[in-house]
Order: structure tokens, then sequence, then C-alpha cells
């Protein structure tokens, strides 16, 4: 694999993703306010789901360029979810003393972004089937 183009497919991946994550973010943000971050949260369940059928069809019998799985899962997913976001919005549901939120945003977070990243594998499986 020739390594500018790896480098080349993650960036260009990661600008889509990135802006794509800014204007979801202003969507919610102009639809329900600056409280609770559900922005993030869709964002990165949705992101997992996303990520969990790239890397299913990267991994089956059909297959998927190696570039194109750069592309799309390291550049588009990268650039669209954000641990760090993720982690920062924790902490500041935590610090305005809405712990019980902040527990459920981070909890809620992790398992609804493990079983999204199942449910795209398992529904990509049945489809490759």
């Amino acid at each position: 694999m020739n390594s500018w183009a790896a480098l080349a497919a993650v960036a260009v991946g990661g600008a889509f993703g990135s802006a794509f994550r800014f204007l979801l973010n202003e969507w919610f943000v102009d639809r329900f306010g600056p409280g609770f971050p559900w922005a993030t949260f869709t964002i990165n369940v949705s992101g997992s789901f996303l990520i969990g059928i790239v890397l299913q069809v990267a991994q089956s019998r059909i297959g998927l360029n190696p570039y194109a799985r750069l592309f799309l899962a390291t550049g588009i997913l990268g650039g669209y979810t954000t641990f760090s976001t993720f982690a920062y919005e924790t902490y500041w549901l935590s610090r305005d003393a809405l712990n019980l939120q902040s527990l459920w945003y981070a909890a809620g977070s992790v398992v609804a972004g493990v079983a999204a990243a199942l449910l795209g594998i398992a529904l990509t499986r049945t489809a490759l089937a």
C-alpha cells in the first residue's frame, strides 16, 4: 500500500466526516438547545453503527479496497465521531452538578455505541449471507 495514497484517503475522508459532524451538531443545537449533548451522543452511536457495517464489509467475501476502508473507517468515521468531545461533555455535565445525567450519558454512550457496532455487523452479515 502506498503511504501517500493511504494518507490522502484518511485526510480527505476526515475532512468530510468532520464537516458533517459540525453540520449535524449545529442542527441539533438549533433544534434542541445547548443542554444535554444529544448531537455527540447521536453522532458517536451512529458512527459506531456505520463502522460496524464498513469493517464487516471489509472482512467479508466481497471485501473492500484497502484505500476505501481507510477513507471510510479511519477518515470519514474517524472525523465524524469524537471521543474527545464525549469526554469533555461528560465532565461538563458532572461539573454543573448534573452527576446523574453525566453518568447516564457516559454509560449510555458506551453501551449504545457497542450495541450499534454489533447491530451494524449483524445486519451486514445477514445482508451478505
